[in-house]
């Protein structure tokens, strides 16, 4: 199928949207499509023919049941606007003949900056002094300076050399940092660009002053840090994880903090997201001193927005020139072509 074989693709945006958000969304829309929001159609027997219509489905569909997947006729590719795609049953769509497409990097500088702020966070103690601060107590321990520290100098290792961890590489080059990092496809083209040398994991746990994940949640990455791996880092050495909350084990981790096998941690997701949000479970990894955290917002700019619908847009126009981007499922639609 090519670009201008028609002029009415029908995108359906799915998941709730700011009123800023929704026009960008509408002005950047590209004149070969129609926009609407699902949940702005207000009866059920309506959104069901929005989604029977539907050539596109585009947001962040965190309730697409598979009812809604199995309610389309005409769906072509879906095209998420998060990195993140755990949520959404790739499997299924890949047997439907239907490309699932993530947002192709586009939070991938806020998350390399978030990451570098919860770096520095934990090395200057910055969650325990403002918050004397701000109580009125000019406050600073004994010693300070002996339990903290500069980024500059330090190996960092980074574990996941995609789109994010890229983009984390190039924010420390500013640092005079060492780069290492692991993957399970070795980049040599980007070692060389960003400077970067390739460690086995183990290799990289050992080494490393600062290890960051940066991996999908599958169950290859499900408890991929454990006491094992925790047991691997120098003792002073700092964990960040802007990830995903199952890929480290919280139970070992809030041990290894305890016992002081590692120094410190920056968390922006974790195992129980949801129970956190409803207020149904407080971790007790968020009660240590050594603990920086923040709300799963890492990849939230409005920078960010604008790169997500542009790269969104893109993609779909791609789609329909017979060259999609950023696919995340394409191992299953392999194997139900080969059906």
């Amino acid at each position: 199928m090519k670009y201008n074989a028609r002029k009415d693709y029908n995108v359906l945006y799915y998941g709730s949207v700011p009123e800023d958000v929704r026009e960008k969304l509408t002005r950047k829309l590209p004149e070969e499509f129609n926009l609407e929001f699902y949940l702005e159609i207000e009866t059920k027997e309506e959104r069901k023919k929005s989604l029977q219509k539907a050539d596109f489905i585009m947001g962040f569909p965190f309730s697409f049941t598979e009812e809604n997947l199995l309610t389309t006729k005409n769906l072509k590719m879906v095209q998420l606007l998060s990195a993140r795609y755990d949520f959404f049953d790739i499997k299924m769509a890949g047997k439907m003949g239907i490309p699932v497409a993530n947002n192709g990097g586009a939070n991938s500088i806020a998350v390399a900056e978030h990451t570098i702020l919860l770096i520095l966070s934990l090395y200057k103690k910055l969650w325990k002094y403002q918050t004397k601060l701000k109580e009125g107590v000019w406050y600073r321990e004994k010693n300070h300076a002996q339990n903290m520290y500069e980024l500059c100098g330090k190996k960092v290792g980074i574990i996941g050399f995609g789109n994010i961890g890229r983009s984390l590489a190039r924010c420390l080059q500013g640092f005079q940092v060492e780069i290492i990092y692991y993957d399970v496809v070795r980049n040599k083209e980007a070692e060389k660009k960003l400077g970067a040398r390739f460690m086995e994991l183990n290799e990289l746990l050992i080494s490393s002053d600062i290890v960051s994940i940066h991996v999908p949640l599958l169950d290859s990455t499900m408890n991929m840090i454990s006491e094992n791996v925790l047991g691997l880092m120098k003792s002073n050495a700092i964990l960040i994880n802007t990830a995903r909350g199952g890929i480290i084990n919280e139970k070992d981790l809030l041990e290894a903090l305890k016992s002081k096998k590692i120094a410190g941690v920056g968390l922006d997701v974790y195992e129980r997201e949801g129970d956190i949000e409803r207020g149904k479970h407080i971790s007790p990894l968020l009660e240590l001193e050594n603990v920086v955290a923040t709300p799963h917002y890492a990849g939230h700019t409005i920078d960010t927005w604008d790169r997500r619908i542009t790269n969104g847009y893109g993609n779909l126009i791609d789609f329909l020139d017979g060259k999609p981007q950023f696919v995340v499922n394409t191992s299953w639609l392999e194997l139900s072509e080969n059906q």
